[in-house]
């Protein structure tokens, strides 16, 4: 019985475990995504900027 139970809340936390990763993979990669393109973008100035 405790077999069954150890399978059953692995389930579990494997089924919350795997959107949570994607989620937080695809976050990294946007976040990182953005620090690569702020970084070799140039840095806008106020003159630049349509909402100021």
């Amino acid at each position: 019985m405790k077999s069954v139970i150890l399978m059953f809340v692995g389930g579990l936390v494997g089924g919350l475990i795997g959107p949570v990763t994607a989620l937080v993979g695809v976050a990294a990669g946007y976040a990182t995504g953005y620090a690569l393109a702020y970084a070799s973008a140039p840095k806008p100035d106020e003159k630049q900027s349509p909402c100021g």
